[in-house]
């Protein structure tokens, strides 16, 4: 399968040097505003450089595009798949879809038409320990769930002036903390109401939400760009529920611990990355014909919730997600 890949920056990178160790998938084009040609150089030798992502996609037949890949700021996605979509190519779309309902309804109503596909890159839903945790939740492992805590914190991501800019990146809750916002509503079921804060210090983020599940549950999302410049990302999760507990921790020396009545067991959630999973699902749902196990109504309701977030932080009050809508 040929590629046209959108973007240079960490994603793109992280993107393309995933389909170099693939054999069913190349990256045939790259396009970036800055150039691409020292990207291309040094992470995808055999691809096109375009400067210009319309002069890209207008070659794609000439290329033999089967797909594109998205990895640009999140305010040039909606252009990038109507564009794509209008020529009959695919496309995975990193998160988040987009800023705003309207756009990500846009997106999803040119892939509809168009009869492609349209897969959006919530990688977390990809990462073994993650997709372990989730499937144990889908088969009672821990009873009904009671309570889910989710945590990401990493460095500023200081290689773009574009993440500190909220109107382009949406800031801290939908950029970063959508990771988890994804994967508690994912993994436990829809959300109805959130309540949320954030506060700076020193010009970094951190942000906290309570999450009131449909069912029942209540849910923490804890996160920050407030670690120290140079340091690691952190990641973890905690499930708690009538028959046990089910954690993650990406410090700890086991992906998932589960502790019941039976003591602790560690499950190892073996695999390939994320990101190469990711794809890998890509690749097969557009050559197979298969429904993306990624739609573009999961992108859209992660957006919802990630605006329900913001509104909430920016109101002081808690906020029904149902009742952020297009056009609010």
């Amino acid at each position: 399968m040929r590629i046209g890949l959108f973007g240079t920056g960490f994603m793109g990178t992280t993107h393309a040097e995933r389909y170099r160790e693939m054999d069913d998938a190349d990256v045939a084009a790259v396009a970036s505003p800055s150039g691409a040609a020292g990207f291309v150089a040094e992470h995808a030798p055999d691809a096109a450089a375009y400067d210009d992502a319309t002069a890209l996609l207008d070659d794609a037949a000439d290329l033999g595009l089967d797909a594109v890949d998205v990895c640009t700021p999140t305010p040039t996605h909606r252009e990038l798949v109507e564009a794509a979509a209008a020529r009959g190519l695919d496309a995975l779309c990193e998160k988040p879809l987009a800023l705003t309902l309207a756009d990500a309804t846009a997106m999803a109503e040119a892939a509809a038409d168009a009869g492609t596909t349209l897969m959006v890159a919530h990688v977390v839903r990809f990462f073994p320990a993650y997709r372990a945790l989730r499937d144990a939740l889908a088969d009672g492992t821990v009873g009904d769930v009671e309570r889910i805590h989710a945590r990401r914190v990493s460095p500023f991501p200081d290689w773009s002036d574009w993440f500190a800019d909220e109107d382009r990146s949406g800031g801290l809750f939908h950029d970063l903390a959508i990771h988890e916002l994804d994967f508690c509503r994912w993994a436990v079921g829809p959300v109805d109401r959130v309540f949320a804060r954030s506060a700076e210090r020193g010009g970094r983020p951190r942000g906290h939400a309570t999450l009131r599940f449909a069912n029942g549950a209540v849910g923490t999302v804890e996160a920050g760009w407030d670690r120290p410049p140079g340091g690691d990302l952190h990641s973890a999760v905690e499930v708690a529920g009538t028959a046990g507990r089910l954690a993650h921790d990406s410090a700890g020396d086991a992906p998932v611990r589960l502790t019941d009545d039976e003591g602790t067991a560690t499950d190892p959630a073996e695999g390939r990355d994320g990101y190469r999973r990711q794809l890998d699902a890509f690749v097969r749902c557009v050559r197979e014909g298969e429904e993306p196990p990624v739609g573009v109504d999961e992108g859209i309701a992660a957006v919802r919730l990630a605006l329900a977030t913001r509104r909430s932080a920016a109101r002081g009050e808690p906020v029904a997600v149902a009742d952020v809508e297009v056009g609010t």
